[in-house]
């Protein structure tokens, strides 16, 4: 793509450049790499001199400048530096593959290899997509840092525009619009990517970009004024509250605004947002909710329009960009983004990876091979999680901030319901909660609450906690909270059903002891006395169940009884089978006075047959003479006094 040809240049003018660059890389490299790029200098000198690019650059300058963007831009390190210096050395064949290879290393040389494919690749022949261009680059590009020095080779070409020939012109606005801008957008080189765009639309559609070009330096001054005033508020009460911030009004590139235009149908003057202000935060302690409490503040004053908010600190873009993004409605109905960051976030977002993994290219671990891995997945696929650090998404994800309806920021748990919420306000708040107005719509007690939403809790006099609650909270507090209150509840609950229960079974007539508590605690299957207590305090057991079981409990023991005494009966008929006597028997059949009554001789007597103490002898007028006679009739046998011999009986035979 470049033409060569030769000329003499001011070798004071070469040296300053070098000095520049050597001095950029001191910064943050080793002696022994700071002297391989001094090296790889005078390589690309001795080359590259009086060689010239185009219609004007001397060529070793576009060199050093490709090296400066890789490292200032793009955070690349030692040899991406080499092989941006060298490779057309290689192509020229001013020295061999293997000399680089010798004095630089097998990665120098492999990298040059790829470049020098990629430069002879003729992009006039691919279909103008740029997925085609970028799945043919990577088929080329083992490496992907092949990839980014020629991004950084095209970015310096599309800023010399003028100084190369139309032919070469037309070559490197297809490459640009097609292959490098695309890249530069999927790795988050959002000052490479606008520049490119601006410059690509300056040259193809130069009126248009002109008159949008005009306008904006037109309505400089009037924006200006008005940036000010609408930012002046917000600046006096951020530095009331100790932020120290930078703000920074600017208007979106002629390229966006074009953009906007096309989609909204509308002219320069009627695009929705045409500029936008950024605040950055320094030496912030906690970004995230730092970028929230300013974006409480902003809203204080101005409207947003929730439709409109984007959280990427929560989560990140896969290119690892980071800021919150919210559109709020000024003065005269006019709708201006604003842009809440830190100032590490400010570096990510205008380099992209370089902020990210800032020469780590240097590094000779495992750490380096990711990082290679992850930007060729991110170029491959703008979907990928890409140079995100994972494990930060992890941290960031763990928390949420809502606000009040006054505006105050509440940091929650990511999950968060609207319970969670009403209990970081007041216990009594969550204990009432019926339901909330998120974003002036009503949601249930369980909806999960997201970044930004404002939130106004419903309350009820006739709510109380209940144990399901704790089946969606996830704040510690509200468990805390919601346990605390139910314990209080069934406590209330079973000191009101004990006395229930009591006049309940007062009027039964049922005794209130322990045995026919736990008689109730086995028929409800209860575990615990206190969850019958409970159960009655809350109404779930009534006087009519209680009463029905009493009834049936009555009637069962009632039946058992009968049975039982039944069976004794049986069983004592049986026994006295055993004690069936004849007349020849009397002789040997015990006989005693009941002790209850004590007859004497001539008085009406009966006998009663015991189990083992042989006959008693009571009066026919004892006490207990018709209870015996009633309940043990076969028991009771006839007998007088005998004649023949004084307190003597005799057996009265059946007639």
């Amino acid at each position: 793509m470049k033409s060569q040809f030769f000329i003499k240049k001011d070798k004071n003018t070469i040296k300053n450049k070098c000095h520049e660059l050597l001095k950029k890389c001191k910064i943050f490299l080793e002696k022994k790499d700071v002297q391989l790029i001094r090296m790889a200098l005078d390589i690309a000198i001795d080359t590259h001199t009086d060689t010239k690019s185009g219609k004007g650059e001397t060529y070793i300058f576009h060199l050093i400048s490709v090296a400066q963007i890789a490292v200032e831009e793009m955070g690349l390190s030692t040899t991406s530096i080499i092989c941006s210096l060298l490779y057309d050395v290689v192509k020229l064949k001013n020295v061999s593959i293997e000399e680089i290879e010798e004095k630089f290393g097998k990665s120098v040389s492999y990298i040059i290899k790829g470049l020098v494919k990629v430069s002879e690749l003729n992009t006039e022949k691919i279909p103008l997509q740029s997925e085609n261009f970028i799945s043919i680059l990577l088929s080329i590009a083992d490496d992907v840092r092949v990839v980014l020095i020629e991004l950084a080779n095209n970015f310096n070409c599309i800023r010399n525009f003028e100084s190369y020939s139309e032919k070469e012109q037309k070559q490197i606005l297809i490459e640009t619009v097609n292959l490098y801008a695309p890249i530069a957008h999927r790795l988050g080189l959002y000052n490479i990517k606008t520049e490119m765009e601006d410059l690509s639309m300056k040259y193809t559609e130069p009126d248009i970009y002109q008159t949008i070009q005009t306008k904006l330096i037109e309505t400089k001054q009037k924006r200006e004024l008005y940036i000010n005033k609408f930012i002046e508020p917000i600046a006096i009460e951020l530095k009331q509250l100790g932020f120290d911030c930078e703000i920074k009004g600017r208007s979106k590139s002629v390229h966006s605004i074009w953009k906007k235009m096309q989609k909204q149908e509308v002219p320069f003057e009627e695009v929705y947002d045409i500029f936008a202000i950024r605040i950055i935060i320094n030496n912030s302690k906690d970004e995230k909710a730092d970028c929230w409490n300013i974006y409480s503040i902003i809203t204080n004053y101005y409207q947003p329009n929730t439709d409109r908010l984007r959280d990427w600190i929560t989560v990140p873009k896969g290119n690892g960009y980071e800021s919150l993004h919210t559109t709020v409605e000024g003065s005269v109905n006019k709708w201006i983004e604003i842009q809440i960051r830190t100032k590490r976030m400010d570096e990510v977002a205008e380099k992209g990876l370089a902020a990210h993994w800032k020469y780590k290219e240097a590094s000779k671990n495992q750490v380096h091979d990711n990082w290679l891995k992850k930007v060729r997945e991110v170029i491959e696929n703008p979907t990928a999680k890409g140079l995100y650090d994972v494990d930060k998404a992890d941290k960031y994800s763990s928390d949420v901030y809502v606000f009040t309806p006054n505006g105050d920021i509440k940091k929650l748990r990511s999950g968060a319901t609207v319970l969670d919420f009403a209990y970081s306000v007041h216990s009594n708040v969550g204990d009432t909660c019926t339901g909330a107005k998120v974003n002036d719509k009503i949601v249930p007690i369980k909806q999960v609450l997201a970044n930004g939403d404002r939130v106004e809790i419903l309350t009820s006099k006739n709510q109380k906690p209940k144990l399901d609650w704790l089946s969606f909270v996830i704040s510690p507090r509200a468990k805390n909270k919601i346990n605390r209150a139910i314990n209080e509840i069934q406590y209330r609950d079973a000191e009101e059903g004990k006395d229930i229960l009591k006049r309940k079974l007062k009027q039964l007539k049922v005794e209130f002891n322990d045995e026919n508590v736990f008689k109730l605690v086995t028929h409800f299957k209860f575990k615990k006395i206190l969850e019958l207590y409970q159960n009655v305090g809350n109404g779930k057991i009534d006087f009519i169940q209680i009463k029905e079981f009493f009834t049936i409990l009555e009637k069962e023991e009632k039946k058992k009884l009968e049975k039982k005494n039944t069976e004794k009966k049986d069983q004592q008929r049986e026994s006295f089978d055993k004690y069936l006597f004849s007349d020849k028997d009397l002789d040997k059949i015990d006989f005693s006075i009941a002790n209850c009554c004590k007859p004497k001789s001539g008085e009406k007597i009966f006998g009663f047959v015991t189990v083992d103490k042989g006959i008693t002898i009571h009066k026919t007028s004892c006490p207990n003479a018709s209870y015996m006679i009633k309940n043990f009739p076969y028991r009771v046998i006839k007998i007088k006094w005998s004649k023949k011999e004084k307190n003597n009986i005799e057996l009265i035979n059946k007639e």
